[in-house]
Order: structure tokens, then sequence, then C-alpha cells
């Protein structure tokens, strides 16, 4: 039995997710998003290796072994100063460490991470490297964690040496030595055993989800839900003194954005969020048509999505008076980094920014509940208790998630039918969205 650094990490978390992994991994249930998550950061380590260019690679198979402990070996001997996936084993622990580089006589090694800063548990991945890598009789002058640099801007190519940050972590993964040489054969001793009996717990959710967090809620016994009720708790007068703020014509409008780590256009940032579509609902007086408009923009990896939005939606509400949003803070952050970003238009940005009302203040205050509320003010929930009929759950896509993970996607394809339907369903799930809102005001307009 030998420990890697992922099964290490996993087990130092929760004993029974690695014993899990190892004897029952048919249990295990990745969802899409964390598998987009595995996939992205595999083309960021590769990214990174750009950092340290010309390395040799000592992975040549799927995943690190003795072969590729071999191979590391070799490299070393010959005399090459940077190493891709150098791979070591140690105390039956086997490590790949992302780049390894040799710097004034000792090795340097770096553990890459797509995230935008250091994080406590990236401290253990690197520690059992070090620990491996020292065991190994390896001269470690100094231990890395490479992430995004939050502050930078792409213009034109990416440029590797600014995309990238550097913190030597060398002293926090010290203090962590006598640890991971304690850990180590408490887990392999755990691994000879029979399935760890431990309670589900925060440890399931943070800092990772547990991808047998399936299997532990199978044997914890079903508790009759619950029935709660639908009837409203209401406090009129704040309601109508709300309602009565909002000034005709009124627009409904809820944003899509997406998150690469790697910017994809000029001026933007690691990990910002891009609107790359609108929803629209428009309604001249309270008893006028209402009136649906919307934006997708081309998934196109030569067309920045902002610049089409922002041009539409400027034009589309420029005769609201109020623009009803839910959730103010994400709209009203998203068009200050667009008046940001795209300074041309700083005037009708601020315009719009300056018309926004958040439509979810009547719940948050609790001027209107239900039980079946939960008392939790979000739409998902403020919707099924005030319109029934309208539900997420029969969308495509029913979540902000999945679609900006599927808008994503269709940059990456050349199937024009998937494409197709991506896009409509993209244009359900918004729409819903502002739908959502006109419903919910309605009901308010009624108390």
């Amino acid at each position: 039995m030998m420990l890697s650094k992922s099964k290490y990490v996993r087990g130092t978390n929760c004993p029974k997710s690695l014993w899990l992994y190892v004897y029952k991994k048919d249990q295990q249930v990745i969802s899409e998003s964390t598998q987009l998550v595995f996939s992205r950061g595999t083309d960021v380590g590769k990214l990174a290796q750009e950092y340290f260019p010309n390395g040799k690679l000592a992975v040549l198979e799927d995943y690190p072994n003795a072969e590729s402990a071999k191979r590391t070996q070799e490299f070393i001997q010959q005399g090459f100063e940077t190493i891709y996936e150098a791979t070591f084993i140690f105390d039956n622990t086997l490590v790949a460490v992302d780049i390894l580089h040799r710097e004034n006589g000792k090795w340097s090694f770096y553990e890459v991470k797509s995230t935008n800063s250091t994080k406590p548990q990236h401290l253990i991945d690197v520690a059992v490297q070090y620990y491996v890598l020292v065991g190994s009789g390896l001269q470690v002058g100094n231990a890395y964690l490479m992430h995004f640099n939050r502050d930078y801007v792409r213009m034109g190519d990416i440029n590797v040496k600014e995309l990238f940050i550097a913190d030597s972590i060398l002293q926090e993964v010290l203090q962590k030595q006598t640890e991971v040489k304690e850990n180590i054969p408490l887990l392999l001793f755990m691994l000879q055993g029979q399935e760890p009996t431990i309670e589900m717990g925060n440890y399931c959710h943070d800092p990772y989800e547990c991808d047998f967090q399936e299997y532990c809620k199978s044997f914890i016994a079903k508790v009759e839900p619950v029935e709660l009720s639908s009837l409203p708790i209401v406090n009129e007068v704040e309601v109508r003194r709300f309602v009565n703020t909002i000034e005709y014509p009124v627009c409904h409008l809820d944003f899509e954005t997406i998150m690469p780590g790697v910017p994809i256009f000029n001026e933007s940032r690691p990990y910002q969020q891009i609107p790359f579509q609108y929803s629209l609902h428009f309604q001249e007086s309270k008893e006028s048509e209402i009136k649906h408009y919307a934006y997708l923009a081309p998934s196109d990896l030569n067309i920045d999505p902002r610049f089409g939005l922002i041009k539409q939606m400027i034009e589309e509400l420029k005769d609201a008076k109020t623009i009803l949003v839910y959730n103010i803070a994400f709209e009203r952050t998203r068009i200050k980094e667009l008046m940001r970003d795209f300074p041309e238009f700083e005037n009708e940005l601020q315009s719009i920014d300056d018309r926004l009302m958040d439509l979810i203040i009547p719940f948050r205050k609790k001027f209107y509940r239900t039980e079946t509320m939960e008392g939790s003010s979000s739409i998902k929930k403020v919707l099924p208790a005030l319109c029934p009929d309208l539900s997420y759950n029969e969308l495509e896509i029913g979540n902000g998630m999945d679609a900006s993970n599927a808008f994503l996607d269709l940059y990456y394809t050349n199937d024009e039918k998937y494409k197709e339907n991506v896009r409509q369903n993209l244009l359900n799930y918004c729409h819903l969205d502002t739908l959502a809102m006109v419903k919910i005001l309605e009901v308010l307009n009624n108390v």
C-alpha cells in the first residue's frame, strides 16, 4: 500500500474518505462542475510551466509512478535544471511536484494552484511534498505556492510572468513536518483495517466538497419532513411602502457571468466575473403589457461578450425609471467593473447604476415571509412560495454555475447543433430569472 499526495490530503481531511477512495471507488460521485475544475486545473498547470520554459517532463503516463520517479533521477543526474511533474517516493508515499527548478545550487519546487491566493489547505499539500523530497535525499532550498496574480490585467497575449505569483511558504511547511511524519503511518495503518466509522460534518464540504457524500448520506436514518406552511406572514405597511417607491417604467434585469481563471479577453483579470448574458422584462406602467428583451453573446473567443452587452443594455434600459434586480450587490458590482474596464460608457453605466433597486428587500427584512421559505430570501426559495406554478426544476440549466460552465464550454466546441441547444437553454434559464421577478412584484403589488 502506498499513499500519494492527493491521498494524503484526502486522508488528513477525512480518513473515511480516503478508505472509500481506496476500497469503494465505485461509490464516488464527481459532479460535472468539479470535473471541470479538475480539467481547468490541469490546463493551468501546463500554462505555469512556461514560467520556467524548456524543462523535462518526468510523467509520460497518465499518472506518476515508479517509472516517473526513475526518470526524475535520471534527469537530475543529467544536469537538467527544470523538471515538470518531478516524481519522488519516500516512506511509502509518492508525490509529483508541478515544477522542480534548480536555483543557487539547491532545488526549489512549485505547487501550482488555480486560485487567486495561497490558502490554508495548500500548506498540507506542499508539506507532504517537502517531506518526501527531503526524505529522498534532495537538497531543497525553497517551497513555493504558485497562484494567479489577482491584479493582473490581460492586454494582448498572456504574460505568464505577470499572470502568476509564487509565494514562498517554506517556513509554514517546515512547521508541518512532524505532523506529516506522524500522519503517514497512521493513514497507512487505517487502510489496513475496516471502513472507519466517522459521522458526517463540516469536513464533508470544507475545504472541498467530498465526492463520497452520497454514500455516507445513504446510512443516515431518513427523517420524515415537517410540512411547512405556505401561508404568508406579511407586514402590509412596509410592503406597500416598498412598492410605492417603485417608479414606472420598470425593468427587471438579471446578468449571467463566466469566471475564467486565466483571463480570456483584454481588460479582464483572473476569475473576474464577465457578463455574457442578460434578461430584461420591461413594463411601461402597472397596467401595460410586459415586454421581454435578451442578450446572449456570441460564443467566439475573438469577441469580448461585454462590449455588445453594454451597448444593447444601455439602449434597452434608457427609458426605465426603476431597474429592479434581485440581490443588488451582484449587478451593481458587475456594472462598476464594466465602468472601470470600458470608461467610454461610464456615464451611461452610472445612470443604470443610479436607477437600480433591490427586489430582495421585502424578503430579506422579513416584511413578507412563509414557513416554506425556511428563513431564506433566495429567489430559489421565494419564487416557489409565491408562485408555485413557476419552477427551475424543469430547466436543462437551473442555476448560475451551470449557466456559466455551459457558456464557457461553447468556446471550445464545434458542434453547431449542441451550441444551438445550449444557447436556447441559457436563454430559457435567464428568462425565468427575470420573469420570476415580474411575478414576485405582482404578488407584492396585490398586498
